[in-house]
Order: structure tokens, then sequence, then C-alpha cells
């Protein structure tokens, strides 16, 4: 643990911590690299720039929480996560989890994320529901999902364009009290 820089959140593999300079470099990694813009559904190029521009809007919003995912092994950013659109009277957020290299995925690291913020989510932010988009064709993250207590609650038919093709995406959340009940 003494070489976490600016731990908030601790979970077995990773932690979180708010974005520091640098970040910018992980959060482009996300939205430019092939492998994740096919589930994130990124048309454009960014920049660092761009993403620092970002990262300080965000940072900025009172309807957003930003995390960036670290690694505890190696200490490294690997990806990023929020809640964004936070509704604070109607105690709704909306989840968004982005990890960047695919020699990061299928490690645990984004259960645990899902997990984690699950958990941030409802004890200390006090929501009462969280949810997300993800599309009907990435099984790993509708798995992990699932797996933290998220159900299906419907389906947006043709909701994304990418690559020539439309895709649909399931509307996933998961209750307070459903997740108490886990």
């Amino acid at each position: 643990m003494l070489n976490m820089k600016n731990p908030f959140i601790f979970g077995k593999k990773v932690y979180l911590r708010a974005p520091e300079a640098g970040d910018e470099q992980c959060a482009a990694l996300c939205e430019n690299h092939p492998d994740p813009r096919e589930t994130l559904f990124y048309p454009l190029p960014t920049s660092f720039e761009q993403q620092r521009t970002k990262i300080n809007k965000w940072v900025e919003d009172q309807a957003t929480v930003l995390f960036t995912i670290c690694t505890i092994a190696e200490n490294t950013p690997i990806g990023m996560t929020a809640f964004v659109r936070i509704d604070w009277i109607g105690r709704m957020a909306t989840f968004y989890i982005a990890i960047g290299e695919k020699e990061n995925w299928s490690q645990g690291y984004g259960t645990e994320v899902v997990n984690l913020m699950v958990r941030y989510g409802f004890e200390t932010l006090n929501l009462n529901r969280i949810q997300l988009h993800v599309v009907k064709s990435n099984e790993k993250a509708i798995k992990a999902y699932k797996k933290a207590g998220y159900v299906i609650e419907g389906t947006l038919e043709q909701a994304m364009y990418f690559n020539n093709t439309y895709h649909d995406f399931y509307i996933m959340a998961i209750l307070k009290q459903n997740w108490n009940s886990l």
C-alpha cells in the first residue's frame, strides 16, 4: 500500500483515486485504442489535451464523480470509472467504466471496479439506483454486471451506429434494496 498514489477506494487488485496530471494519457488510450472502442463506441480520435479538458470538466461537474483505476501490484493507471448524470434528488446515477488495454481485460479488474463502485454509490453517496447501458454483444461486461447484482431492464434497439452496423444495448440497473439483500 505504500506505493499507491493518493488512493481513495481500495480493492484487492485495484484502487481508485482522483484523476491527476498525466491521467489524460490513460483516458485517451481508452477512447483511441481499437479494442475498447469496439465496446465504448468512440468514433472520433482524441488528444491528450482534449482528454485533460474533459477530465477537468468532469471533476468540476457536480453531477459526475470520476476516478482513475490503478493496479495495486504495478501502481499503474489502467482506466477510468465514474458515476455520471447524478441526480442528487432522485438518488440515481449512470455508471461508466473504461479499461484501455486488452491485456488488462479478463484479469478481474473490471469486476472488482464494478463492485467497488456499487458499494461506494450506495454506502457513501446514498444512491438508490445505479444504471448503465451496455452493448448486447459485450458478454464479459454483462456477466460482471450481473455478478454485482445488476439486472437487465430493457433493450435499446439500434441505439448506436459503429463500424457500419447498428447495435442494440441493454439498460441494466441495480437498486439499493436489492443490493442490500445480496
